[in-house]
């Protein structure tokens, strides 16, 4: 059993080279890789946190490092990982998302409304928790325009700014700027009222329909300009609570793995060292779709070296078939949705690779293969290193059409319009 270990810098702190980490193959004993510095750090308070398995209340499949404040996450069949957020004497639940930088919650009372309202059925049900209540201890913005954030499924959050402290694993974001949303169309899951944005400020300007706000700070930004942590953050996403691996010596033997979002460090898990690789993060001008000329860094935007496609040959003396692609396509690490987009002559290949090939499906609107079929391998080659992404990630087994028989596929393909701010997924795994 393996967990994804996402670790990322703010390149407005004082670093030498902000960049992604990638970490693959988590072991059973708390260790920092072989690198120096605050970001390899693990922190002496680090304690491990258990992660609660959620039933899911719907299948949709949009949302869903070591540390000096580790905090515990929640998954729901590999679609929320959830913290909560302490702001006065509530505790909200909220959904991680590394796509976008935007914290928000729903505000009680509010508006659910849905595209596909059907009267005979009820009131539309956007599948929240329980909200906000009352008031923000530092009261509603004036003179700045309304929060208003789209999403890359057609969902939609709006409503207004405020102030509070807003606390997190021990960490407090001091009059800190957040979004109370009254209106909305949502796919939530139940247990989540919000969404805790961890990307670079640059993302909060591209509000409402102009798209040209002033940016502002979002919670983590906060966090580490107050000097409360360092300027880093870690995902170590683990998929299932399954037992630790590894030779009956080790400590950790038996024990339950567990998924973390730590601040100001790594979260206490022993990485394999030769599986570690650092990439940079690139400006918004990596996506020149997007039409926006600028270095600024908005999404956690990398360029991996390549990619890998390992299918059967044909004939049971044949060794694979290895398809290569070595274009530096820019992609964005994004946690908070569960599908990895990449290009379409690319995904187009990889289904071609299962065997039997996946079908597109028309009532679904994606690429489906069946349950059984054999699944071929997809590497992302970032530097020396290639990470391969899991078989049930490939083939979404939790993901069936109505028969039963066919199985989603977990990459469409195509690019979506940089105005939908989730654009690709890392799902705890690299893109």
């Amino acid at each position: 059993m393996k967990i994804c270990l996402l670790s990322c810098l703010s390149w407005l702190a004082p670093v030498s080279a902000p960049g992604l980490l990638w970490g693959w193959g988590i072991k059973h004993v708390a260790a920092a890789p072989a690198q120096t510095g605050f970001r390899d750090a693990v922190t002496t308070h680090a304690i491990r946190m258990r992660k609660q398995e959620l039933s899911p209340s719907t299948t949709h499949p949009a949302l869903h490092g070591r540390a000096n404040f580790p905090v515990q996450l929640r998954n729901v069949y590999d679609v929320y990982y959830i913290v909560d957020l302490e702001i006065g004497d509530q505790t909200i639940p909220v959904s991680v998302d590394t796509g976008s930088s935007d914290t928000w919650m729903i505000h009680e009372p509010y508006e659910c409304v849905s595209y596909w309202w059907d009267p005979s059925v009820g009131p539309p049900n956007c599948g929240f928790g329980q909200g906000f209540k009352g008031n923000l201890s530092g009261g509603i913005l004036s003179g700045v325009p309304p929060f208003s954030r789209s999403y890359v499924d057609g969902t939609f959050a709006e409503g207004y700014y405020g102030l509070t402290d807003v606390t997190i694993g021990g960490v407090t974001a001091h009059n800190q700027r957040v979004a109370l949303v009254n209106y909305t169309f949502w796919h939530g899951d139940g247990q989540t009222s919000g969404l805790l944005g961890l990307a670079y400020p640059y993302l909060t300007s591209l509000d409402g329909a102009d798209q040209n706000q002033p940016p502002y700070d979002p919670v983590f930004t906060t966090m580490w300009k107050s000097g409360a942590i360092e300027p880093i953050f870690s995902l170590g996403i683990s998929r299932t609570n399954d037992k630790w691996s590894g030779n009956s010596s080790s400590p950790n033997k038996g024990k339950t793995e567990e998924s973390y979002l730590a601040l100001g460090g790594l979260p206490p898990l022993d990485v394999e060292e030769e599986t570690w690789t650092r990439t940079p993060i690139e400006g918004m001008r990596a996506v020149p779709e997007w039409g926006l000329d600028t270095d600024e860094k908005g999404m956690y935007i990398i360029k991996p070296d390549g990619f890998v496609i390992e299918k059967q040959g044909n004939g049971s003396a044949a060794g694979p078939v290895v398809i290569r692609n070595t274009t530096r396509i820019p992609v964005v690490v994004d946690v908070g949705a569960t599908l990895t987009y990449l290009p379409t002559a690319l995904v187009t290949q990889l289904y071609d690779a299962f065997d039997p090939p996946a079908q597109y499906m028309s009532n679904g609107g994606l690429y489906f293969a069946l349950c059984n079929a054999t699944v071929p391998q997809f590497g992302v080659q970032i530097g020396n290193s290639t990470f391969y992404l899991a078989p049930d990630d490939l083939l979404r087994q939790t993901a069936r059409d109505p028969t039963g028989e066919w199985c989603r596929v977990g990459m469409p393909g195509g690019r979506t319009h940089f105005r939908e701010t989730k654009l690709t997924n890392a799902t705890g795994l690299p893109p």
